[in-house]
């Protein structure tokens, strides 16, 4: 995959995570839950971590995941 910033080859892998991730609008200094409309809850699972596939770019630092399909880590 190209990268979508800054043009150079991306890296396939697995993006490792817990059991709680949130993408808010606002940076909250406690953040366990979407608070406001627009707000995304990634992960809220707290009976076992989440995996996704996606790209790291080393060179930009920017990383692409698909949240809608977190994968089985016990495959």
């Amino acid at each position: 995959m190209v990268c979508p910033q800054c043009g150079k080859a991306m890296r396939p892998g697995f993006l490792q995570g817990g059991r709680t991730l949130v993408f808010n609008q606002k940076q909250y200094r406690v953040s366990i839950a979407p608070r406001k409309e627009g707000d995304v809850e990634i992960v809220w699972n707290l009976a076992a971590d989440a995996d996704f596939h996606g790209f790291i770019c080393t060179d930009c630092g920017l990383v692409v995941f698909d949240y809608e399909h977190p994968m089985d880590r016990w495959l």
